[in-house]
């Protein structure tokens, strides 16, 4: 890995390259390659950052990246099993929640199940 010197030296000379596109007449591939500038430029910040950043910092941005997968993938679950309770609902009362689960992953694995298509269509009719 490039150490934080290099690194700001190569944000400095981004930086001139972008000054001195200025200079150039504004088209659509002059806008694209600015964009692809300042895009390495934020990445090579990022990197500085997460360089110099102490060790509660650190711990800090991984607590709060697991928070925020923890809750996507909260809602997913929530919103796969309102899906499953209202086909047991609307098509299938008898079956248990954890039967529809499984069948669920079978049809979406493209394996033979019990359910028919119309219920995983539209759960709600």
């Amino acid at each position: 890995m490039k150490s934080i010197k290099k690194l700001e030296k190569e944000s400095i000379t981004i930086q001139n390259e972008i000054l001195e596109l200025d200079t150039f007449r504004d088209t659509a591939f002059l806008r694209k390659f600015k964009r692809h500038l300042h895009g390495e430029l934020s990445t090579i910040k990022a990197r500085i950052k997460r360089k110099t950043e102490t060790k509660q910092e650190q711990e800090r941005r991984k607590s709060e990246k697991n928070k925020i997968a923890n809750k996507n993938r909260s809602t997913k679950n929530k919103r796969v099993w309102k899906y499953v309770k209202s086909i047991q609902e609307n098509y299938y009362p008898d079956k248990s929640l954890k039967e529809i689960r499984s069948q669920l992953k079978k049809y979406k694995t493209g394996l033979e199940n019990d359910i028919s298509d119309v219920a995983w269509r539209n759960p709600s009719p």
